[in-house]
């Protein structure tokens, strides 16, 4: 019998590609065909986006990505291979009258924008976007950055989901929730995913400090009444004072500062006795970033106030801002405890309790380099049901200890947040 040979010239078919493989390795090759995005995608804050690409043979690759724009990213994404382009249309038509056409860069940068300001927050994007990422170009300078606001005023908003759910559920329509109350919600859950993991990744012990601190806290008289009741003319004016000083630090407006200034020092010869005036003529130095003077009369009104406590708290928060931290221990006299600083006091103001615990769990952190001794200030602060997150101070501090956490997380496990997150299974949002 003959021994069999190859034919000469003949060819070994190559295996076929995978419809993975090749959308990983091979897709970003193609030239954009069309890009659709839902019409309401602002107002509903949730896009539908489908990015199609087109092959030689004149068939299409696409993508759908559900692109959620308040904080979980990619919530689902899918794809469809080599398809003829009346599948795609179809698809398009199915999604309902309310699909557009959009701009390849616009839709780049909703879609890489949701996913990495989501990520920021310790939310993974759709287990299928590591896919169909590559159905995109590649995030660099070469896309025009388009940008977007994500999230309500640069913080994620959601709620927890139900089971059925991977990641969060948005209220129903018919229920309405405050914008503030929204974020404050968020940044509560987001918070408590990075304690979990903490906590889960560094046990402690009984601590003798943090025993002391709460218990003192315990022993505070706490209201939302005012301290001080001026009478009605000043409490008036107190009230529209605070409400343009507002309305400037929004507004930024150099011209409206100066007339409020020349304003409130009328007030303080007005009402000489009262430290709230000089309180808002201080901050509004701040706003025109005169430091230096703004310091000055914060340093003022201690030495004309020493009772005062808001302004104790004030200059003592600004002195941190500008590393001053030996000097704003000072301020506080070295006092872990609101009832030390302030022994002729029996009832506090909730704002004078949760800023004097930012302040001294700052100092903590900054002058005494002990992250761990701040923590119980920073642990009464989000036990407390009302939204002391609201004050500027408040929210600085739980931010910098809250970032501690996850960089000793980081530093332990070599690895980024989310995917500490997942691996010891305590995502709370």
């Amino acid at each position: 019998m003959a021994k069999n040979k190859k034919r000469k010239g003949a060819s070994i078919k190559a295996p076929a590609i995978s419809p993975k493989k090749y959308i990983q390795t091979k897709a970003r090759q193609l030239p954009i065909y069309a890009c659709y995005i839902n019409q309401d995608w602002e107002s509903s804050k949730l896009a539908q986006i489908v990015v199609a690409r087109k092959h030689t043979n004149g068939n299409l690759t696409f993508a759908a990505y559900l692109t959620d724009l308040l904080g979980l990213g990619v919530k689902d994404t899918m794809f469809n291979y080599n398809q003829p382009i009346f599948a795609f249309d179809e698809l398009i038509k199915g999604m309902g009258e309310d699909m557009i056409i959009c701009d390849y860069a616009m839709a780049h940068n909703l879609i890489y924008g949701a996913a990495d300001f989501a990520y920021g927050y310790a939310i993974k994007s759709h287990k299928d976007w590591d896919l169909t990422q590559y159905l995109l170009e590649e995030d660099t300078e070469a896309i025009p950055l388009i940008e977007f606001e994500f999230g309500i005023d640069g913080k994620p908003v959601f709620l927890p989901g139900n089971e059925e759910d991977d990641h969060a559920d948005y209220w129903d329509d018919e229920e309405e929730f405050d914008e503030e109350d929204l974020i404050n919600e968020a940044q509560k859950l987001m918070f408590k995913t990075i304690d979990l993991a903490y906590g889960k990744s560094f046990p402690k012990g009984k601590d003798d400090f943090e025993q002391l601190i709460k218990n003192a806290h315990e022993q505070l008289t706490i209201t939302e009444e005012p301290i001080y009741e001026p009478n009605a003319e000043m409490a008036d004016s107190i009230e529209s004072i605070y409400n343009k000083l507002r309305e400037l630090t929004e507004s930024g407006s150099i011209d409206g500062i100066s007339n409020f200034q020349k304003h409130i020092s009328e007030k303080i010869t007005q009402y000489p006795e009262n430290p709230i005036f000089h309180n808002y003529l201080a901050n509004s130095y701040f706003l025109i970033r005169d430091v230096k003077k703004g310091t000055q009369l914060f340093e003022q009104c201690v030495i004309d106030f020493p009772d005062y406590l808001l302004g104790r708290l004030f200059l003592a928060f600004q002195l941190i801002q500008n590393k001053k931290y030996s000097r704003a221990w000072e301020i506080l006299e070295g006092k872990y405890q609101l009832q030390e600083l302030m022994p002729s006091r029996k009832i506090f103001h909730i704002q004078e309790v949760y800023f004097f615990y930012a302040v001294v769990s700052l100092c903590i952190f900054f002058r005494e380099n002990d992250f761990e001794k701040a923590l119980p200030y920073y642990d009464l602060i989000l036990s407390n049901e009302e939204d002391s997150m609201n004050w500027f101070s408040v929210e600085t501090a739980v931010e910098t200890l809250s970032r501690a956490k996850v960089d000793a997380l980081e530093k332990k496990y070599g690895k980024d947040l989310p995917e500490i997150v997942e691996q010891l299974g305590v995502l709370q949002i």
